[in-house]
């Protein structure tokens, strides 16, 4: 060959590999067990990459498990770098034996790595009710990868993921956080709160107040009996009538509580998941329906918004709309089943028939009582969308998803504002509060995990409101360590009497509690809640802004940094810590405003 030719041909060699850019390696897994591996060229630039795969290619396929691994999603044992989830776990490249963490229940469609050479966002745009995001080390060589599973579901929808490329002062978490803000706002999927207030009176109202919620009375949990019936029915536990409630309301005056949110949990008929999917008649143990209708008067003649617990996912067989016609089943036709509880054994309901059987047909009844303010229905914003595949109502993961927000929506048509128990974002659109982003905040760790970061919060301070953790509930009891957290993420300080319920101590918001079967607990609890009221009032500005940055400028001591210049310094160090002109003591914090 000629040198002419031989130029030509490592000139076309090099434009093939400059159009070709990035590409991913597709690992496949038939229905049949068949296994294959294809390479495919995706459409990258400088800004990112991506890559589009069909639903028709997947079913011609007949894929039932697939992963997809960019080339660049990839580093070695010991380089500096980390892979980060979405729920707030994250992992650095250290010398690990072989393994595995995988992430199938996804509070975001993010997740992101930083490399020696390169840091990425990675957004699933469309398949994302059958994706995990897991990261794998064999060898000490690891990569991160998106998994969809079809073994249940068939292909409804194209897979489609974004990898938005990061450097500079991007290229660390908070970039990827930033990276995946701004798609969501661009695409009108969230609005800020500073906007949402504007016609929401409730939400403005929420935003400087503390969430408080009283769980009022409930059944034994773990329950003995697990399939319940009128005649073998446990006895439920009335703990705080609505006139102990109103007592609460009294002591809040008295200690200088001005403004709170209050939360009924468990009004309804024999208490908290007592029988849903029915809520009424309203518990007569408690004082019945008169008496919850003049507390709701006396907490808004206080000045205070008052809202309640309900529930859309649950059905418990002694619940008189109980039918098996109503619940989701898999595709083999068995139900889907959640463990057991107040109720008993809770089976799913189908989130279409949720919806227009129940909370069309409950939540105005429920706000015609006269509650009003940002209304919490329990669990769906904690769980992935469960499809159903009864035939009479067939539902994907992306239908449950929309039904999910519809229920939402129901809940702002007749409340003011909506409310629920997670972050999960497929609700992003509808959710004004949630009640814990994480149950993960100091529990064990994985193998493959190092430490948990606030990646959600870094995405939705300034949008939705939230309270960071479950164990955050009832911050101002907590240990040092739990509690700063609040100041931290910059988030919303929430309060729970009694919430430690269950008789077997697995308590998963802790033991430390609010109670008020005494007039010393009582004032005692009020004290604590006052303290929430009291952090809202220093710096209750920043559930308006968008929290910028985190990171740990020093061994146990992190700084978060909000839009507006704000600066917070958290000292979880044995040793004071100085901060420009500032010392801060160990287990404290500084909050630096801005100077203009």
């Amino acid at each position: 060959m000629d040198m002419k030719k031989i130029y030509l041909f490592a000139m076309l060699f090099c434009a093939i590999q400059l159009f070709a850019g990035h590409s991913a390696v597709l690992r496949v897994k038939t229905n049949s067990g068949k296994t294959f591996e294809i390479e495919k060229i995706m459409d990258s630039s400088n800004e990112g990459a991506s890559i589009k795969i069909s639903k028709d290619w997947l079913a011609a396929a007949d894929v039932a498990v697939l992963e997809v691994v960019p080339d660049f999603a990839k580093a070695k044992a010991g380089e500096d770098g980390y892979y980060v989830f979405p729920d707030g776990m994250r992992g650095k490249f250290g010398f690990r034996k072989n393994g595995e963490y995988a992430l199938s229940r996804l509070p975001m469609a993010l997740s992101g790595m930083k490399t020696p050479s390169l840091a990425f966002a990675a957004i699933i745009k469309s398949g994302r009710f059958e994706s995990s995001i897991a990261a794998k080390v064999v060898n000490g060589n690891y990569e991160m990868f998106h998994r969809f599973n079809y073994t249940q579901s068939k292909p409804y929808e194209d897979i489609v993921l974004d990898y938005v490329f990061l450097a500079g002062k991007d290229a660390d978490y908070s970039g990827m956080a930033r990276a995946y803000r701004a798609y969501q706002l661009a695409r009108g999927e969230v609005v800020p709160l500073k906007e949402r207030i504007k016609s929401s009176p409730e939400l403005a109202y929420a935003a400087r107040s503390p969430e408080v919620r009283i769980r009022q009375g409930w059944k034994p949990v773990p329950t003995a009996v697990p399939e319940q019936s009128v005649e073998n029915e446990p006895e439920m536990k009335p703990v705080v009538s609505f006139k102990r409630v109103g007592d609460i309301i009294d002591e809040f005056k008295r200690q200088g509580v001005d403004e709170a949110e209050l939360c009924l949990v468990g009004w309804n008929i024999k208490g908290h998941d007592g029988r849903w999917p029915t809520p009424f008649p309203v518990e007569k143990s408690l004082g019945g329906e008169s008496e919850l209708r003049a507390l709701i008067k006396k907490a808004q003649g206080a000045g205070f918004q008052i809202v309640c617990h309900t529930n859309s996912s649950d059905a418990y067989r002694i619940s008189p709309d109980w039918s098996e016609d109503v619940l989701a089943k898999r595709r083999d036709g068995s139900f889907v089943r959640g463990g057991s509880w107040s109720g008993g054994s809770m089976y799913h309901l189908c989130f279409e028939e949720s919806y227009y059987k129940f909370a069309t047909r409950d939540l105005p009844k429920i706000a015609d009582l006269g509650f009003r303010g940002i209304h919490y229905i329990d669990v769906i914003s904690t769980i992935n969308p469960i499809p159903c595949f009864d035939m009479r109502h067939p539902i994907n993961g992306r239908q449950a998803a929309e039904y999910a927000t519809l229920m939402l929506d129901c809940a702002k048509r007749n409340f003011g504002g909506a409310a629920s128990e997670g972050g999960y974002d497929f609700t992003a659109s509808r959710l004004d509060y949630a009640l814990y982003i994480t149950f993960n905040l100091t529990s064990k760790r994985h193998p493959m995990i190092d430490d948990y970061i606030p990646i959600w919060h870094l995405v939705y301070n300034g949008i939705i409101l939230s309270n960071p953790a479950s164990e955050t509930i009832n911050w101002s009891i907590k240990s040092p360590e739990v509690a700063m957290k609040v100041v931290e993420y910059g988030a919303r300080p929430s309060y729970y009497f009694y919430s430690a319920f269950r008789d077997d101590g697995k308590n998963w918001m802790g033991s430390n509690d609010l109670r008020c079967g005494t007039e010393a607990e009582l004032k005692k609890a009020v004290a604590e809640i006052k303290k929430g009221s009291d952090l809202l009032d220093k710096m209750g500005y920043l559930q308006f802004e968008y929290f910028e940055s985190h990171n740990e400028i020093a061994p146990n001591i992190f700084k978060s940094e909000f839009s507006d210049g704000s600066v917070i310094i958290c000292n979880y160090s044995d040793s004071e810590f100085k901060y420009k002109h500032s010392k801060i003591p160990p287990m404290d914090y500084r909050l630096f405003k801005p100077l203009f």
